[in-house]
């Protein structure tokens, strides 16, 4: 590297810009995508849809928004963006924290730049927009409660003191009530919904179940719409998932039609639906063999749509697929990353999952086999395809590279149509970790080794082992700014795929299931032991754990059991997972996976057997606690736990508390947040080390 380079900085988070979203004109010529800047004046996230000429490489800036979807002609490009003319209520917001904030569809012409258009006012918002085969009608889900219907516009202004100030209280009645991603949901689900692409008529609600429905896909004719989900009568207390076909010819005017369950599978992580071009079959990934969860390997079904009968076409290979690369801190929410059908219906385009790395392979029908279209030492996030199957566009990242947009015709290798940080990847240096294998109870366990930059020759240095977040993931060669900062300081950084995750065969990724602390525990101490005694510039003596989520559970765990450690971050942990259930977004679903079906109550000995505040007083080693007041993931209370315990015990410990951020702080968080978070990170490793 040039000697001009220097040291990359928290503050430098501010600078990058992040590639989103990869969409394909039709014909192939031109590719729209998002490129987010962040704002330091507003603390806000800018995204930008830009559209770049293939031939000549060219961008242009088309509108401010995120989700672009091409029409079938190529003329006209819907998107997603906050309505300018919502007002916020007087008083109490709502109860339902979503509400009227959320963003809009519109259209703009993709020829004359500044013909945009609002198709939409909805309280619920917009997601998932997409174009029926005709061009003439967009169809997407939108947030409806059942007793309200289709809200449009914003509610009016009620002088009644009673009614608005008891705006904010929450009533319920499903079991899942809250997301991460949303907040506070309450009784709302997601429903599909059509508007004219046009203008020309209000959106109007297409179905009204008791429990969510995915993103859709229109059939080839346009007569039919597929969307997943479960809509019995306990949908969200279960993790199945349905294909379910939504007629228009059995739309009244103006009404809603009823759903119809086509085929059933026991888990459906990514509900990307994609329908053959003959319009015969539906394609989908997952798995039915219900104990496994989310640890089961996601596998591509063929679905008859006049029988309901489905087969497992990729049963012999044991990869997942879709984009399950984790770790990155560096992208907004990547794009469309399901199997995409060639013109001709013999093959299919997937994302698999391998050794750390994401890749687009063509799995042929005739033979079942995979054959690759991208390959290297990176992580393909999203990608689209041309209608002619010839070209197609994708968001491609490396451990050096935050992501940038790609375009390549079948066959051939890819071109780079962005460089979103150029500028001031010139600027910085960056460290390019060192792949490294260790052996844990007779297995391989791969990871990687990131050590400081301009260590001088015989110096030594502290280590991070960064334990990681999930399962049911993958690390993966993909860019951590956070890790980066963490070499350009001084510490090596080393992390892990312990059994649990992705890419190593589905037996190395249910090895953990209903047993969190055993062999992902041993795998990474492993690592961690095999990793200080191959890099003579290790310190084995200044030891540093940290983690988020799952990963902050394995941190806490493993600072219970080597009070050696020197420091520890615990972060967003999962610490106690009795009382987890009822209180995460997702935990009761995760523990029937975990727990075998059973109930915290039904096996309370279990549930504490598996949590680290049974082995709190093992802690000995300083720890910083860090935790945002709202997430619904793993909710604060688990890292509050954690601080009250360690206090009592007289540990050395700080409690860092995030308002009004999810669990999602550490990759999409205000950007001011997530730089005072590193910072206390860092003042808390140059404290103890």
């Amino acid at each position: 590297m040039s000697d001009t380079r220097r040291p990359v900085t928290v503050h430098d988070l501010l600078r990058f810009a992040m590639a989103d979203d990869p969409q394909v004109s039709p014909d192939g010529g031109r590719v729209a995508w998002v490129r987010t800047d962040m704002d330091p004046e507003s603390n806000r996230y800018d995204p930008t849809i830009m559209l770049t000429d293939v031939a000549s490489g060219a961008s242009t800036r088309l509108v401010g928004g995120t989700h672009p979807r091409w029409s079938p002609d190529g003329t006209r490009i819907a998107f997603l963006a906050a309505d300018p003319h919502a007002t916020p209520l007087r008083g109490p917001a709502a109860a339902e924290s979503f509400l009227d904030g959320m963003p809009q569809l519109w259209v703009t012409d993709a020829v004359a730049a500044g013909q945009v258009r609002q198709l939409t006012s909805l309280r619920g918002g917009v997601n998932a927009p997409v174009w029926s085969p005709d061009g003439a009608t967009l169809a997407f889900t939108t947030l409806v409660h059942p007793e309200r219907g289709l809200e449009v516009g914003a509610p009016q202004a009620d002088d009644d003191p009673y009614i608005r100030f008891n705006r904010d209280v929450l009533v319920v009645t499903k079991t899942r009530w809250k997301s991460d991603a949303l907040g506070l949901v309450g009784d709302y689900v997601r429903q599909l919904a059509l508007v004219p692409a046009d203008g020309s008529a209000e959106a109007r609600l297409l179905t009204s179940g008791p429990h969510d429905v995915s993103s859709p896909a229109w059939s080839p004719d346009g007569a039919t719409l597929a969307v997943a989900g479960n809509l019995g009568a306990n949908g969200d207390q279960e993790r199945r998932s349905a294909i379910y076909l939504v007629s228009l010819a059995d739309a009244p005017e103006g009404g809603v039609v009823e759903p119809t369950a086509l085929f059933w599978l026991a888990e459906m992580r990514g509900t990307d639906l994609a329908w053959s071009p003959d319009g015969a079959t539906l394609a989908v990934c997952g798995h039915d063999d219900a104990p496994k969860g989310h640890y089961g390997f996601q596998k591509l079904w063929l679905v008859d749509v006049a029988s309901g009968a489905g087969e497992c076409v990729s049963a012999e290979h044991d990869v997942s697929l879709g984009d399950y690369s984790r770790n990155q801190d560096m992208r907004r929410y990547g794009g469309p990353d399901g199997p995409r059908w060639l013109p001709d219906g013999s093959a299919l385009l997937v994302l698999v999952n391998e050794r750390g790395t994401v890749n687009v392979a063509r799995f042929d029908l005739g033979d079942r086999s995979f054959t690759p279209v991208t390959s290297g030492d990176h992580s393909v996030c999203a990608f689209t395809l041309a209608s002619d199957g010839r070209r197609l566009a994708c968001v491609i990242g490396d451990h050096v590279t935050p992501g940038d947009v790609w375009t390549l015709e079948l066959g051939a290798a890819p071109t780079r149509l962005s460089d979103v940080n150029a500028g001031l990847r010139d600027e910085i240096e960056l460290v390019q970790p060192e792949r490294f294998v260790a052996t844990s109870s007779g297995v391989e366990v791969e990871g990687w080794v990131m050590l400081p930059t301009n260590l001088a020759a015989g110096e030594t240095c502290p280590v991070i082992l960064y334990t990681g977040g999930g399962p049911g993931g993958m690390r993966a060669s993909v860019f951590t700014h956070e890790w980066q900062v963490y070499a350009a300081s001084g510490y090596a950084v080393i992390n892990c795929n312990a059994r649990g995750n992705y890419g190593y065969g589905e037996a190395f990724s249910d090895a953990t299931r209903g047993a969190w602390g055993d062999l992902d525990y041993q795998d990474n101490m492993a690592f961690l032991r095999e990793a200080i005694a191959a890099y003579e510039a290790i310190d084995g003596e200044r030891l540093a754990v940290a983690g988020g989520s799952y990963g902050g559970y394995m941190a806490g765990w493993i600072a219970a059991r080597h009070p050696e450690f020197k420091a520890a971050v615990v972060d967003r942990c999962l610490f106690n997972r009795y009382a987890f259930g009822g209180t995460s977004d997702i935990g009761m679903l995760l523990d029937h996976i975990e727990f075998g079906g059973k109930n915290p109550w039904e096996a309370p000995e279990e549930y504490l057997k598996w949590s680290p505040i049974s082995y709190v007083d093992g802690i000995q080693t300083p720890t910083l606690v860090v935790h945002s007041a709202l997430d619904y993931r793993c909710p604060i209370d688990q890292g509050e736990q954690l601080y009250s315990a360690l206090k009592l015990l007289g540990v050395p410990t700080e409690l860092v508390r995030f308002p009004d951020e999810t669990h999602e702080l550490s990759r999409a968080g205000r950007p001011w947040h997530r730089i005072y978070r590193l910072e206390r990170y860092l003042e808390w490793f140059g404290r103890y080390l």
